[in-house]
């Protein structure tokens, strides 16, 4: 199949909502797995996975893409809507398009990340990408607690079998991107203030244990980035769930400027600054660097005490 619209996109992050200079580059569309909050299955996007064939496209957009911008770094996300390392076919293409961007990267002197994010350990088993000059590929990992995966990503590799696949990601020598999102709260024990105090507090603790087995191996000369982000689901997504019954609805979510269901701003500010306080204890004060909020607001970075910065900055 074909591409009718453009490669490559700006990401919309939404009105309000920190931008953080990230290019979307869909080269493929949907994926097998059954993620009960995707976005992907409310859009118009093809049912069964698909990859795009017309690459020629691509490569016209990206250089005129490097001729417009002047900016010395680009960020590519090839993992957002479709999962990067879904099938050996999806990084055969990947390495394609890496060319591409290595060569025009190489001609007009640009330093260029790759984003891969994945929900499986498909790193094991697909053959490694091609190392490229002036490019870094980024394995973006998204990591929940394990209940968390079991009952709301079908389908997708579990928690041990993700961190299996960041170990391999750094004998490759890749980047590594530490994905905590969505963070879902669940389970909930109740609607009363110390029972949904109860539940957040159990849900840092399990995050806290994640972080605590990436802190036995993980390689910090190769940490690019560690993102924070909260559940946030479109007024179809969340209608549909409610009228489901969905355990992703919780009662305190309320609809924001972007147009998004979110829990409420002081059930988000303390959940991001227990899980920074809980990462700087266990990584040491200056993983604070490496840490940002995804699809958040300025305000919310600023109770966190964190710089607003483009994703092109932290390496």
């Amino acid at each position: 199949m074909k591409r009718k619209i453009v490669f490559i996109k700006r990401y919309d992050y939404g009105k309000g909502v920190v931008d953080l200079g990230e290019y979307v580059i869909s080269y493929a569309s949907s994926c097998s797995f059954l993620c009960e909050y995707c976005y992907l299955k409310f859009a118009k996007a093809p049912k069964k996975p698909i990859i795009y064939e017309n690459i020629e496209v691509l490569e016209k957009e990206l250089k005129e893409l490097f001729l417009k911008e002047e900016t010395k770094n680009f960020y590519f996300n090839l993992g957002e809507t479709t999962d990067a390392f879904l099938s050996e076919k999806h990084i055969e293409v990947i390495n394609q398009i890496s060319e591409l961007i290595s060569f025009f990267a190489e001609r007009y002197d640009r330093r260029v990340f790759l984003e891969l994010r994945t929900k499986t350990d498909n790193i094991l088993k697909i053959s490694p990408l091609n190392k490229r000059k002036n490019l870094f590929y980024i394995y973006g990992v998204s990591l929940l607690p394990e209940e968390i995966i079991s009952n709301f990503e079908k389908g997708t590799a579990n928690l041990e079998k993700r961190i299996a696949g960041i170990k391999k990601a750094q004998e490759l020598s890749y980047l590594i991107g530490l994905r905590f999102e969505p963070i879902i709260i669940y389970p909930v024990f109740g609607i009363t203030y110390e029972e949904v105090v109860n539940s957040l507090k159990n849900l840092i603790s399990l995050y806290k244990e994640i972080f605590l087995k990436l802190r036995s191996f993980l390689d910090i000369s190769l940490l690019h980035s560690i993102s924070l982000g909260t559940l946030r689901l479109t007024k179809k997504q969340y209608k549909y769930l409610k009228e489901k019954r969905s355990k992703l609805v919780f009662f305190e979510m309320v609809l924001s400027p972007d147009k998004k269901y979110r829990y409420s701003r002081p059930i988000r500010l303390y959940l991001y600054q227990e899980l920074i306080k809980n990462l700087k204890e266990i990584f040491g004060k200056t993983i604070i660097d490496k840490i940002y909020l995804s699809t958040e607001f300025p305000y919310i970075w600023k109770g966190c005490n964190l710089p607003l910065r483009l994703l092109s900055a932290f390496y």
